[in-house]
């Protein structure tokens, strides 16, 4: 018997109405049209904007690719994880893992954080200092975090070699605070991308390497620090593996999907 004031058929409306706010902003699910369009968000500095830039140049040459995956441009030049006071990317990732709704993060971030941490409540944790590493590894945790708590997966890419020695020895240091991060979520949607080499470890900053067609091309910017597009798109041949293999631990075989649809 019921002891509200609402019919059942609109008891079933509401009903409705609940599903469909609760399934704003989750993970796209299939649909009887077939699976559903996946998102992956760039988010960082620069350098991630140059990774979004390779696979967006990826998809333009795969049309069953560039059907199943649409690219998220949100990285922000000058941005960093040391000055929560100026650019949060903690509340950032959990923003755009809401709206518009990411499957995966792809993140990239370092290359402007050779300098003090900043807390939003303007506390500073100094660079160089004992206490500089925990803070910051806690930043790359709480970024994960973010993603992993609304429903995403994450990659966070190492840094390259660099070709001041300071800013490679920084970066080789970043490296391992990314990994000990990732490694502490111990999430399986959560993974560290050891950075792109020219060469087996130790690797060597190289501004010119050949492509495929075996003719040397600059793959290195002039600033000792980022990629030319031809070394962008290197870096992404490399990284596209990892980007594959977490959209098939959420559940979808993009390859697959197109090998079986070029099979038809």
């Amino acid at each position: 018997m019921l002891k509200s004031g609402f019919s059942v058929s609109t008891r079933c409306v509401v009903l409705v109405a609940f599903a469909a706010v609760a399934a704003i902003g989750a993970p796209a699910v299939a649909s009887a049209e077939g699976p559903a369009t996946l998102h992956i968000a760039f988010v960082g500095d620069s350098m991630a904007d140059g990774l979004w830039g390779a696979m967006f140049r990826r998809l333009g040459k795969d049309k069953c690719l560039a059907d199943k995956v649409k690219l998220i441009r949100r990285a922000k030049n000058g941005t960093g994880l040391t000055r929560l006071d100026q650019y949060n990317w903690v509340d950032e990732v959990g923003a755009i893992a809401t709206d518009p709704g990411a499957d995966l993060f792809v993140g990239s971030f370092g290359v402007n954080d050779r300098q003090s941490i900043v807390d939003v409540d303007k506390k500073r944790t100094e660079f160089g200092g004992p206490d500089y590493d925990g803070r910051y590894e806690g930043i790359v945790e709480d970024v994960v975090h973010s993603a992993l708590s609304h429903g995403s997966s994450v990659l966070v890419m190492g840094l390259p070699v660099m070709l001041d020695a300071a800013a490679n020895a920084d970066a080789a240091a970043k490296n391992k605070l990314f990994a000990d991060a990732v490694a502490h979520v111990a999430s399986p949607s959560a993974v560290y991308v050891a950075p792109w080499t020219s060469q087996p470890p130790p690797d060597v900053y190289k501004p010119f390497l050949p492509n495929a067609k075996q003719t040397l091309v600059q793959v290195r910017a002039p600033d000792g620090v980022h990629f030319t597009t031809a070394g962008y798109d290197m870096v992404m041949d490399a990284f596209f593996p990892a980007i594959m293999d977490s959209l098939k631990q959420r559940g979808r075989d993009v390859a697959a999907e197109c090998e079986q649809m070029g099979a038809k």
